[in-house]
């Protein structure tokens, strides 16, 4: 007979073995169960409040430094070059000799027209005697007048001839005289096309000759640009000049380039710094007052991934944000300027390309955008 304590103790046991077991079927349909999802954290960016103004439409050129006047040399006479009397960078003096070439041929050229003016020269004197002595023949009737006039024609071609030997013969020894190549005036050689033994044309540039006195900053400008760029501002950053240098537009090709489509400029400094050096690059910034109202911009907050460029404009109470078309007026290495925006509203101005329509964003102003 069971007794009542025992009956309570088994209906205990039995209740903890059911309690057990639930216990364990809710510890697996946890594990099985899969976490419950986090929301993304929502992606901070930085915002440039837009400020619309009549400010300066800026354009940046790459140029060079180089000198006002830079000759090409040639030798007024081919043949083969026998000496290369410089270097590059070498500075020479004016009528110092830069090349020569072989004046062998030229040379044999003029002896010979030597000895055809001495030819000439007997010609036009027995010719001269001869119509000296029938001048006297005819005085006295022993010859006719056209015998005279015969002779004095002959006397008359034969002087004709020695004046052509003799310019001949100069001649010839001025291309004797061109078989060297000189400097026309006190600069630096910045370029050679020749070596010894090279068979070089008359005319053919072979040395570049400048004058480094005074320098100026040569730029091709791009057709669109070139009919207003009397009325742009004109500065220059270059190696060497910590501030930018204001320039002054000597000159501006008629034409533009065939290959190009680009006119030349050169532009003389106002001020040349001290440090100014021939060679170095220089950025030319062309400025002109805006004609219409528009807004700078930081360059990250352009987009130019669609047909028309357009930037993000973010809402700072919902994160909500708005792709906005804009026109550009002109872009520089770190700004742009454009038109098209409401003054007030948020640009995104950092890592515009990342961003999404649909997405949701926290904006953050950007550090000196106020």
């Amino acid at each position: 007979m069971i007794k009542a304590s025992d009956f309570r103790l088994m209906k205990y046991a039995h209740a903890l073995v059911w309690f057990s077991l639930a216990l364990s079927a809710l510890a697996v349909l946890t594990a099985c169960s899969p976490p419950a999802e986090q929301a993304p954290p929502t992606p901070a960016v930085y915002v440039t409040p837009v400020h619309n103004d009549q400010g300066e439409d800026l354009l940046i050129l790459s140029g060079a430094v180089r000198p006002r006047i830079e000759s090409a040399l040639a030798f007024r006479a081919g043949g083969k070059v026998m000496a290369r009397l410089v270097d590059i960078g070498q500075a020479v003096r004016a009528g110092q000799p830069l090349a020569r070439i072989d004046a062998a041929d030229y040379q044999l050229a003029a002896d010979a027209a030597a000895e055809q003016l001495r030819a000439a020269q007997v010609d036009a004197t027995q010719a001269a005697s001869d119509a000296a002595r029938f001048k006297r023949l005819l005085e006295d009737g022993s010859v006719g007048a056209a015998d005279h006039e015969r002779q004095q024609a002959r006397s008359d071609a034969a002087a004709a001839r020695l004046v052509q030997a003799q310019r001949q013969l100069d001649l010839l020894r001025n291309r004797t005289g061109y078989a060297v190549l000189s400097a026309p005036f006190d600069g630096v050689i910045t370029g050679l096309q020749l070596e010894v033994g090279q068979m070089v044309n008359e005319g053919q540039t072979v040395i570049e000759l400048a004058k480094p006195g005074e320098l100026e900053v040569v730029v091709d400008v791009p057709e669109a640009l070139a009919a207003g760029l009397r009325n742009q501002v004109a500065h220059a950053r270059m190696e060497g000049a910590p501030d930018l240098v204001k320039l002054s537009l000597r000159e501006l090709a008629p034409s533009a380039s065939a290959q190009t489509r680009t006119f030349r400029a050169r532009y003389a400094f106002v001020s040349p710094p001290p440090s100014l050096r021939m060679g170095v690059t220089a950025d030319v910034q062309l400025a002109r007052k805006g004609s219409i109202a528009s807004a700078e911009l930081p360059s990250g907050a352009l987009l130019t991934t669609h047909q028309s460029p357009s930037v993000w404009l973010a809402n700072d109470k919902t994160g909500a944000l708005t792709r906005q078309p804009v026109t550009l007026l002109s872009q520089s290495t770190d700004r742009v300027r454009v038109t098209g925006l409401p003054d007030g509203v948020l640009v995104v101005s950092a890592g515009a390309q990342k961003l999404d329509a649909g997405m949701k964003v926290q904006t953050v102003m950007r550090p000196g955008s106020l």
